[in-house]
């Protein structure tokens, strides 16, 4: 009794991991949310032609809470002008024939894993998230200590493989990929313990995603180094699945195969992954028909200004023309929804339209208004004497639109960020005046 107990709870694990794949050949960069001004995926996508969008990075907020990189509750104030663009942008974008599925995790900030201390309170949490954006994609980008916090990521996939039982009780799927550091030879070993954790805790994955970046060693040729990768990942996964009992045949493990490289300069000296490499990594693909192709971040996807040799959240550091990285990898044309046609000229919907500033005006707490442009939106907590200039004064806050430079007499408050020399700064704590060169509070955020 007990050894057909044993073998049936097995045959329900491997019915479990091997769930269908994702469709193979979907490109799916990611998009930086934390940036400002706040991206809108819709515009980017429809202009482009791009199927698809990963969305990056929810953490953390306040305990156990979400939010976006730990700065913009979710799903928060229907009324907060950042999340309104976020919200928007998955609506208009999902309306043109788009979809989307949101990155948990990341370099920085505290994981839902980590500061969730119950699979009940992670679960909640998750189902915010899930809920608020309604997806049936999710990714989780496990690195840094978070991939050696073996008591995590049991609960995560516990957790996770929870979720999927859900929502195919009613009769929906929830597609899960994983997001892993890897190195020209694959996995570490981190990485590996935390691919069988998820296999061990009956998710079904739809990719592993090789993040093919920062390996930390002069690498004379990133396309080669990435494309070793891949290889090396394919004889993993092969291992990893033959230990939980499951042969996958050829075709479906390099479907399982997912590779996202850091366009143009790395965060780790001597390493640069050019246009021509991104071409020489989807060749492979291609051929071999992988199932994810990504790059971090579309929104560095240019080149910077005076093209500027320099690594930077908004910019790849290289000479390139605009979106070369993603029209090298517009051959995985696949979609998740239902299909976006390019239209160059769409422009998306307007944002809602704030009064602009005035210098005759007296403003009361809670005013909104626009400065200098209607995309750069501020917010009064207080009262504001008549002439107080947005950005020039303690009198107001900035609540989204691009970055404002620096000023000695506005008063930062924790999180907030602004432009000096050229770079963006954000403050860990509420300050004021302290120059963001000269230390914390202050730190370099691209």
């Amino acid at each position: 009794m007990m050894k057909t107990l044993a073998i049936a709870s097995t045959l329900a694990l491997i019915a479990g991991i091997s769930s269908p794949p994702i469709q193979a050949r979907a490109f799916a960069p990611y998009v930086d949310m934390t940036l400002w001004p706040t991206p809108r995926i819709d515009k980017m996508g429809v202009n482009r032609g791009i199927q698809q969008f990963a969305l990056a990075f929810v953490v953390a907020k306040d305990g156990c809470k979400p939010s976006w990189g730990g700065v913009l509750p979710i799903p928060g104030d229907g009324a907060d002008p950042q999340l309104s663009v976020v919200r928007n942008g998955i609506t208009r974008f999902r309306d043109k024939g788009g979809e989307v599925m949101v990155s948990f995790g990341g370099a920085n900030g505290t994981s839902l894993q980590q500061a969730c201390a119950s699979n009940a309170s992670l679960q909640a949490a998750y189902q915010t998230v899930l809920d608020a954006y309604h997806l049936n994609r999710i990714d989780f980008n496990i690195e840094g200590a978070a991939q050696a916090d073996t008591a995590a990521n049991t609960r995560n996939f516990s957790t996770v493989a929870a979720l999927q039982k859900d929502f195919k009780a009613k009769g929906k799927m929830l597609h899960v990929s994983l997001t892993l550091p890897a190195m020209p030879s694959g996995l570490n070993g981190d990485g590996k313990a935390v691919l069988n954790s998820a296999l061990d805790n009956g998710v079904a994955l739809d990719a592993v995603n090789l993040m093919t970046m920062d390996y930390g060693q002069a690498v004379a040729d990133m396309g080669a180094a990435a494309k070793q990768a891949a290889q090396a990942l394919y004889g993993q996964l092969d291992a990893a699945y033959k230990a939980h009992g499951l042969i996958l045949p050829d075709a479906l493990l390099w479907q399982k195969i997912g590779v996202t490289p850091m366009i143009g300069m790395n965060n780790s000296p001597s390493e640069t992954f050019s246009v021509a490499n991104a071409a020489d990594l989807y060749r492979m693909a291609d051929s071999d028909n992988f199932g994810l192709l990504s790059i971090w971040s579309i929104n560095r996807d240019k080149p910077c200004p005076d093209n500027g040799h320099y690594v930077n959240a908004q910019c790849s550091g290289i000479e390139q023309t605009p979106y070369a990285f993603a029209d090298a990898f517009h051959g995985f044309g696949e979609h998740w929804g239902l299909g976006v046609s390019q239209d160059p000229n769409y422009d998306g919907g307007s944002p809602a339209t704030v009064q602009r500033w005035s210098a005759d005006h007296a403003y009361q707490a809670g005013d909104v208004i626009s400065y200098p442009s209607p995309d750069v939106i501020w917010e009064t907590p207080s009262y504001s004497s008549r002439g107080d200039v947005p950005g020039q004064s303690p009198s107001w806050r900035q609540l989204s639109g691009p970055l404002q430079p620096w000023n000695a007499l506005v008063p930062y408050q924790s999180g907030a960020c602004a432009l000096y020399l050229g770079f963006k700064y954000c403050s860990a704590r509420d300050t004021q005046g302290g120059m963001p060169t000269s230390g914390a509070p202050w730190a370099r955020a691209d």
